[in-house]
């Protein structure tokens, strides 16, 4: 075989990480190519829609990307945050928290001070608190150099990594409704108490305070507009295209092989998949077994199920927030739910109808779903490109679902109640078979401060030209993901060197 498909980059997986690693590479001269599976690029960046409405599968609002941002400087760079359309969140509640049968509903503001300004009146004794949790957030933030585009050491990182979230919030505050409002968001990070680091939480709640917006149409915009760069750069997408195996020669990988029998030649490679998914591609000896062993084994996050409902116009009022919902008093326990108790939680978001302003035209609403619960249909792999239809068990299994949550969400939302013109679900199985995550994983493997050194993937492996990026490695979401691509490419163009391209 000719070896036409030659390239200085080969990128595995068309998601966010492996389409701005291309364009940043692009952009400094190599040839770079990426191989994605599905029809659509962006893995959780996807849109479909449904009665000509535009849903996002996985991001439905995204924080940092405000000016002076890290995210924003990002993208930025990448050429495309000026062509996106956002829709800013309200300034005073981009998220409101809500426990159980309680009316009120406790708001997440931008702007530092802000935050505790509007928190205050619910808890007026706890000024100093609210402080000190905002000053102990930025303390993280600072202490993780790439966060905020720096060059600084694994050292900086060491001396906040191992804090607690529940035990950090603990030690902020001993109002447990406080720590708990604070930590109402969670399913942004699919939080377990006691495991997850507070670093987490850090990093993600400053962004969103930071700045909170919607991505108009849809954030496939973000995917669309690299896609353009990358090609302005002379790169190239090679979609419906499923990489099944990264042959090795002498120690390095020589060519990515395709389902269809293509070979695409490289220099260097990326894998933007789940660890598991890249030891599949290959039998190397230089990932051990001890190491595949220590790989499959790890946990990840949960799932979620999701309920995507197409509304009558003019009916529903547009909340320029989400809702955070737990059947409990406790932020945490939703993630350790029991069949029986289900739904233990919910997220909505909601989109303005723009022939109708002040109007919701849909909302998505997600909730925790254990993989277990779905099982039973595993074996079916439903995506483009690879229908199959999961049977009538499987259908009823999702109407039922999609009922007990709208009789939640009517409590707290009445004027859905009949409103509803069209709706649509997605299971564990939807997300496993669209971002080919193990277990249909919202994000990845599940960082636990009491293994740390087991829950962290290094952006390098054991083969010396292949890299790794994703939302495995370092931080998940569209923040985490753009920080982790990076932390890749400065592999190939040096940290300084980018770094300064980067807040040029």
């Amino acid at each position: 075989m000719t070896k036409t498909n030659t390239y200085d980059v080969v990128i595995a997986g068309g998601g966010l990480g492996g389409m701005l690693c291309a364009v940043i590479l692009a952009k400094e001269g190599m040839k770079v190519c990426v191989l994605e599976r599905d029809k659509q690029i962006g893995g959780c960046l996807q849109t479909f829609s449904l009665q000509k409405k535009v849903f996002d599968s996985c991001v439905h609002y995204i924080g940092g990307l405000g000016e002076g941002h890290t995210l924003h400087t990002i993208l930025q760079y990448a050429g495309v945050m000026d062509k996106l359309s956002l829709k800013a969140y309200d300034a005073n509640a981009f998220d409101k928290i809500a426990f159980g049968d309680e009316e009120l509903m406790y708001p997440h503001a931008q702007g530092l001070d802000n935050f505790v300004e509007q928190l205050l009146p619910y808890f007026p004794s706890e000024r100093e608190a609210l402080e000190k949790y905002i000053k102990t957030i930025t303390t993280v933030g600072d202490h993780f150099p790439l966060y905020r585009l720096r060059h600084g050491s694994a050292d900086e990182k060491a001396a906040v990594s191992s804090w607690g979230v529940t035990q950090t919030l603990q030690d902020i505050t001993n109002n447990t409704k406080l720590q708990n409002v604070l930590a109402g968001n969670n399913l942004l990070y699919a939080g377990v108490a006691e495991r997850t680091p507070f670093f987490l939480h850090a990093l993600v709640t400053e962004s969103y305070i930071h700045s909170s917006h919607k991505v108009m149409p849809g954030s496939s915009q973000i995917s669309k507009y690299l896609w353009q760069q990358l090609q302005a750069y002379g790169g190239e997408v090679f979609r419906n295209t499923e990489v099944v195996k990264l042959a090795e020669e002498n120690g390095s990988i020589t060519y990515a092989e395709t389902a269809d029998g293509q070979r695409y030649y490289g220099k260097q490679f990326i894998a933007n998949v789940a660890p598991e998914v890249l030891l599949e591609w290959t039998d190397s000896p230089q990932f051990r077994t001890a190491y595949r062993k220590r790989i499959k084994g790890l946990e990840q996050t949960t799932s979620t199920f999701m309920l995507n409902v197409v509304l009558k116009p003019g009916t529903v009022p547009m909340r320029n927030h989400n809702i955070y919902w737990h059947a409990t008093p406790d932020a945490w326990d939703a993630i350790q739910y029991q069949p029986q108790q289900w739904p233990a939680n919910y997220a909505a978001f909601f989109t303005e109808d723009a022939q109708n302003p002040g109007y919701a035209e849909s909302v998505s609403i997600l909730s925790y779903m254990h993989y277990s619960e779905v099982a039973p249909f595993e074996h079916i792999i439903n995506r483009t490109g690879h229908e199959q239809d999961r049977g009538d068990a499987y259908a009823a299994f999702k109407e039922i679902r999609a009922e007990l949550l709208l009789d939640k969400l009517y409590q707290r939302i009445p004027e859905l109640k009949g409103n509803i013109i069209a709706q649509s679900t997605a299971t564990p199985l939807t997300y496993r078979d669209y971002t080919a995550t193990p277990k249909g994983s919202l994000y990845g493997i599940l960082k636990d401060i009491n293994k740390p050194a087991e829950t962290s993937i290094a952006t390098r492996t054991k083969i010396p030209n292949l890299l790794l990026t994703g939302q495995n490695v370092n931080l998940h979401g569209v923040l985490g993901v753009s920080i982790t691509s990076i932390a890749t490419c400065a592999e190939l163009v040096g940290m300084e060197y980018l770094l300064g391209k980067v807040k040029g």
